[in-house]
């Protein structure tokens, strides 16, 4: 079995592409696997991007947040 992958960047081609190999018996299409991101990976993500606030306490924490104990 041979395995080709393909990177079409106009989509007009790329489904043009497909029709023409679905006409064969001996090719099948599929796509990707996609992995999905855990929560850790997002949040890792997130503290190397900058996207995090930092308080130096809870209570100004939560008077930033507008919550009143």
């Amino acid at each position: 079995m041979t395995q080709i992958t393909l990177t079409i960047s106009d989509p007009k081609d790329a489904s043009l592409i497909k029709k023409l190999l679905a006409k064969f018996d001996s090719v099948t299409i599929s796509k990707p696997e996609r992995k999905r991101k855990t929560g850790i990976d997002e949040a890792l993500e997130d503290v190397a991007a900058g996207r995090v606030t930092r308080y130096d306490s809870v209570d100004e924490m939560f008077e930033k947040l507008g919550i009143q104990l």
